[in-house]
Formats: structure tokens, C-alpha cells, sequence
């Protein structure tokens, strides 16, 4: 029978700390405190910690320490998030949107670009901080054509998720969904909207929204807390 390595027990105590005494984004001791507490050297209890980070028990910010994260059932699936508001509604949580401001400007080249507007064409900047049973989630920046959506004012956003106020108040109807996702560190900016510490890891998703007519209508820069979501696929071999 193998013999279990000082860092493979070190490990199942540390997750058993993590699963069991602490809460999702608790602060765990500095590897010089859990060495002195478990007798075992820095080296070795190191290696745990990278053993329980690649299995997605804790989360690392730069210059502030090791974190709980959120297990990942609990985690919602940009995967399969067609809009926050009806992943939010499945999970049984209560979804909220604030608007932090909505303003217009000409269409930087690359926002142009991929609206497929002429450079300067006048757009919607709308940044929302998404929510989940109060809880921050995820900020999000998004770009809208303003020749499509005239009179868009905070007024019509505050009770009425975008994806919904598209279909009722201008009839616009999302057909497709295009995204991309990508690891990243939380802006400063972005971490103080969603209590988090700075440059703690993320996930960052670009999203562009295509209408039942094949137009754009929507693209969106996310940035989503990372012990909050999770991306999951099924492959299957045929």
C-alpha cells in the first residue's frame, strides 16, 4: 500500500479546514502560520495549498493572501448563462441589476468594429453591477446602438432586465449570443464594486448579442468574480 506524502496529508487537513470551519472568501493563515500550526515545513505546505487552488478549494489575490472560494456546485455556469436574470431565476436566487451610470459617446474603432457601426456612429455605455440574493456578481460593461434604442434612459432599466425591455419597449428580439471567455485579474475599480480584493482572479466574458435579423445589438465586457462562476462544457465523442 502506498504511503500517503507529508503534502497529500496536508492537504486533505487544509480542505477539511476549508469545507468544514471556514466560509466562502475567509482569509486561511500565511503559509508561515500553517507551517507552525501542522509542524510541517513552508515547502510542503506550499504544495498543498497549489494542490487545493488547482482543485478549485481557495483563490489567490496578489498582496492580500489566499481566500475560501464558493464551491463550485454553488457557482453559477457562464456556460450556460443566455441572460444572468433567467440563470439566476433556475438557481432559485433572487436576481438584481443596478445601474451604475448610461451614457453616450461616439463609438470607439473597436466598439464600432464589432457593433458593425461606422467609427464615431453614437452608442449606449451602460455598467450594471449583476446580483444575486444581494450579493454582487459580476460588472458589466455594455455597448448599444443608439439608432436602435433612442430614448434608453435609466428609467426604463430600473425594473426591467435589458434582454426584456429589448422584446417589450422596442421589439427587438435576441436570437444569438456570441461569447468569449477568459482568466483575468479584477481591476481595482471593478473590485471595490463587488467587494472583493483587487486583483483577485476573474473571469472576464465578451459578449455580443444578435438579433432575429442578424444585426447587432448588443456588446458587452464582463467582469465576473471567479469564486462566484464557473465554466462548464460537455463533450461528447461520436
Amino acid at each position: 500500500m502506498a504511503k500517503t506524502s507529508l503534502s497529500e496529508r496536508l492537504t486533505q487537513e487544509l480542505e477539511k479546514l476549508v469545507t468544514e470551519q471556514l466560509r466562502p472568501n475567509d482569509k486561511l493563515p500565511s503559509e508561515r502560520a500553517l507551517s507552525e500550526q501542522y509542524h510541517m515545513s513552508r515547502n510542503t505546505v506550499r504544495v498543498a495549498l497549489n494542490q487545493l487552488f488547482l482543485r478549485g478549494f481557495i483563490y489567490r489575490s496578489p498582496g492580500k493572501g489566499t481566500f475560501v472560494a464558493e464551491p463550485l456546485d454553488n457557482r453559477a455556469d457562464v456556460a450556460a448563462a443566455f441572460s444572468f436574470t433567467q440563470q439566476m431565476g433556475a438557481m432559485k436566487r433572487h436576481p438584481e441589476s443596478r445601474v451604475v451610470a448610461l451614457r453616450q459617446i461616439p463609438a470607439p474603432p473597436m466598439v464600432a468594429e464589432h457593433l458593425r457601426l461606422k467609427h464615431g456612429a453614437a452608442v449606449h455605455v451602460l455598467d450594471r453591477v449583476r446580483m444575486a440574493d444581494h450579493e454582487p456578481m459580476m460588472v458589466e460593461r455594455s455597448y448599444l446602438p443608439v439608432a436602435a434604442l433612442p430614448d434608453l434612459d435609466k428609467a426604463l432599466l430600473k425594473d426591467t432586465p435589458l434582454y426584456d425591455l429589448l422584446e417589450a419597449h422596442y421589439g427587438i428580439h435576441i436570437d444569438t449570443v456570441d461569447e468569449t471567455f477568459f482568466a483575468d485579474l479584477m481591476a481595482p475599480e471593478y473590485a471595490q464594486l463587488l467587494n472583493v480584493p483587487p486583483n483577485s482572479a476573474c473571469l472576464k466574458i465578451r459578449r455580443t448579442a444578435f438579433t432575429t435579423t442578424g444585426d447587432i445589438i448588443e456588446y458587452t465586457l464582463s467582469a465576473a468574480r471567479a469564486d462566484q462562476f464557473v465554466y462548464h462544457v460537455q463533450h461528447a465523442n461520436h
